[in-house]
């Protein structure tokens, strides 16, 4: 099974989620309660109507065989930020399952991860679900080898730029 993060793989998402955000001079030093609570409580879909989509990553995933391939994204709230998504998904025509994985709950633990592909931007998930007996590849949208939080891909894990590797199954 091919697993997809939806923000930063598929979407585009930070700029947009985070730019009230920032604003605030002392956001550095605000609790991680505080910022999962904006998450929670952001617009999302004016933040999913907004963002940029990845690399031709719709026009990838109809392409790629829905059972064998699922949407895997975390969410802050299945209200907003997963209704949100799935809404988003669904009126790309895009026909994967869809699996909304609580913030609080490692991708690894939410799945089975043993000799299944998880494409991620974030290396923090690749880690844990590596350990797991899952095969990581990184999603290097810029193609600098640094994840979204900044973080430098020393494990030497697979790079992809887009989704296109995913439509030979094992490619």
């Amino acid at each position: 099974m091919d697993y997809i993060d939806f923000d930063g793989v598929i979407l585009d998402t930070e700029e947009n989620l985070f730019r009230d955000w920032r604003k605030n001079p002392n956001y550095k030093m605000l609790s991680e309660n505080t910022k999962i609570n904006y998450i929670q409580n952001v617009d999302w879909h004016s933040i999913l109507l907004n963002s940029q989509i990845i690399n031709d990553s719709i026009y990838y995933l109809k392409q790629m065989d829905p059972t064998t391939s699922a949407i895997l994204t975390r969410i802050h709230s299945l209200e907003n930020e997963g209704g949100e998504k799935v809404k988003f998904i669904r009126s790309h025509g895009i026909k994967q399952p869809i699996i909304l994985n609580p913030y609080n709950v490692e991708k690894c633990d939410m799945v089975d991860p043993v000799g299944s592909r998880l494409v991620d931007d974030n290396l923090w998930n690749l880690v844990g679900w590596e350990e797991k007996g899952g095969i990581p590849i990184f999603f290097d949208m810029d193609d600098n080898n640094i994840d979204s939080w900044n973080r430098e891909n020393t494990y030497g894990y697979k790079r992809v730029l887009d989704l296109s590797s995913l439509l030979n199954r094992r490619g």
